[in-house]
């Protein structure tokens, strides 16, 4: 039996068995009454409102709503509700068919949908999965994930992010195989990493748009041409500066003449912390950008110069990771202090508000960011999946972002990427009922999108009880590894 249908059962007896040993759980329709309700229309709060839910969708809002006869009545009673969240920049589909509990800790932190950015899964049994999920077969995240990767060129250091779940394209003709192949196995958009030579990712861009694909990459050149080339999403927050910087021919020269590969990690960032903005390129690289409306996703929360804020100081989410994964913290907790005694740029003053200021001048010239994390559940990534997301939603508020502003990066602007707007993003009704109950107001306090309550994803109402119960299952299987 697979591991979601196990967390089927265990979540939802009991069941009704029908043919062929099909599950099958009815789903009663959820009232949620006496709501604050955070549609994300605006930033205003409508207080004491009743929501329907059933068949998976939002059926009513308003003061005064009847509940069926065989409703789930919850009071709300001094709660919030928001939509469900999106974390932007996962490899969700590799955890998931490593067996480790990817959906558990994304949903036990109110993550209702993932893009999934890389996978070396059989595009059959993500279809299937994705299928499952929609339908209610399986209890998870919603997924709108990319297949495998295009690049240019494997990377000369073997890498286990990359190196399994990669297809090179080195001419224009087989990237335009490469896109028709993945569109085929019905993919949901197309992801580019930094080693592909510009001219193939134009031809990327245009072949998956014949397709109404959206392409986001890793520039392999300037960020400001691939938005000017149609690309939908800036992959990588750290890209913005290094390619408007006054050293980006120097940055791209390394990639292109494949300097880089004979530099230590310590040298690569010696030189970016040499790099200094350009002011007037960056103020046209922004400019473009926003009249493009070129998404950025971010994944500040798991660098260096910001995890030492959240991840490796909360200690409360150690019970949740292997030995393997706790040397890998402990590793990663080491290096990070021998930056500071070095003096890495990462951790300076500087670079920190050099970050802020990026994150405030793109919201604030209306580009939509996307709030991404890089969660892969293995040695690449110390950050706890579902919780790190968090992490990057406060980082946007030091930054100086509203928490409406915040919220919206993991809410609406995810929906108008995916161009879902008709079915997600905000609560309204006819729109899939993927929710997050609060127990405190997110816009009085952003930490208080961590206060979960309860969880509704896909019309079903996981309660604090249940996700206590994932939440301890995980604990227990990271034990035994």
């Amino acid at each position: 039996m697979t591991k979601p249908a196990i967390l089927f059962l265990i979540l939802f007896l009991p069941v009704v068995l029908i043919a062929q040993n099909t599950l099958v759980e009815p789903v009663r329709p959820i009232v949620l009454r006496n709501v604050n309700l955070i549609d994300m229309r605006s930033d205003s709060v409508s207080p004491k409102m009743t929501i329907l839910v059933s068949g998976g969708r939002i059926v009513k809002i308003g003061k005064s709503v009847t509940a069926p006869k065989n409703a789930q009545i919850v009071d709300a009673t001094g709660k919030y509700l928001i939509p469900g969240l999106w974390d932007n920049y996962t490899f969700t589909l590799e955890a998931e068919k490593n067996g480790a509990p990817f959906f558990e800790l994304l949903l036990a932190h109110g993550v209702t949908g993932v893009r999934d950015v890389g996978t070396s899964m059989d595009l059959v049994n993500a279809a299937k999965l994705r299928a499952d999920i929609n339908a209610g077969r399986v209890i998870g995240p919603r997924l709108f994930y990319a297949g495998t990767v295009l690049q240019g060129e494997m990377p000369p250091r073997r890498s286990n992010r990359w190196s399994e779940i990669s297809t090179v394209v080195k001419t224009a003709e087989e990237a335009r195989a490469a896109v028709e192949k993945l569109a085929g196995a019905g993919v949901d958009h197309i992801k580019v990493e930094k080693r592909t030579r510009p001219e193939i990712l134009r031809e990327i861009i245009r072949t998956a748009h014949e397709y109404k694909l959206p392409v986001v990459a890793v520039p392999p050149s300037f960020v400001m041409d691939a938005s000017n080339d149609g690309l939908d999403c800036i992959e990588h927050f750290a890209e913005f500066f290094r390619e408007t910087s006054d050293k980006r021919s120097e940055y791209y020269a390394l990639y292109r003449d494949h300097k880089i590969d004979s530099m230590t990690r310590d040298e690569n960032y010696a030189f970016f912390g040499t790099m200094k903005i350009d002011e007037l390129y960056y103020k046209e690289t922004v400019r473009t950008m926003a009249r493009n409306q070129t998404f950025v996703a971010t994944n500040a929360a798991q660098t260096f110069t910001f995890i030492g804020d959240f991840e490796l100081n909360d200690s409360s989410r150690r019970r949740f990771k292997t030995k393997k994964q706790l040397a890998d913290l402990q590793a990663a907790i080491a290096e990070r202090e021998r930056q500071i005694s070095t003096h890495d740029y990462r951790m300076s003053d500087e670079n920190r508000k050099r970050h802020f200021r990026e994150i405030v001048d793109l919201n604030t010239a209306g580009i939509p960011l996307l709030a991404g994390t890089q969660s892969s559940y293995d040695s690449d990534s110390v950050g706890t999946p579902g919780a790190i997301l968090h992490d990057e939603l406060a980082i946007f508020v030091l930054a100086g972002l509203s928490p409406f502003e915040a919220l919206k990066t993991v809410t609406v602007n995810p929906a108008a990427f995916m161009h879902r707007e008709k079915d997600l993003g905000t609560i309204e009704v006819r729109k899939l009922a993927d929710l997050v109950l609060l127990d405190a107001n997110p816009f009085a306090n952003i930490a208080n999108t961590r206060k979960i309550n309860a969880v509704v994803v896909n019309g079903r109402y996981l309660s604090r009880d249940q996700l206590n119960s994932m939440l301890s299952d995980v604990e227990a299987k990271a034990k035994n590894q």
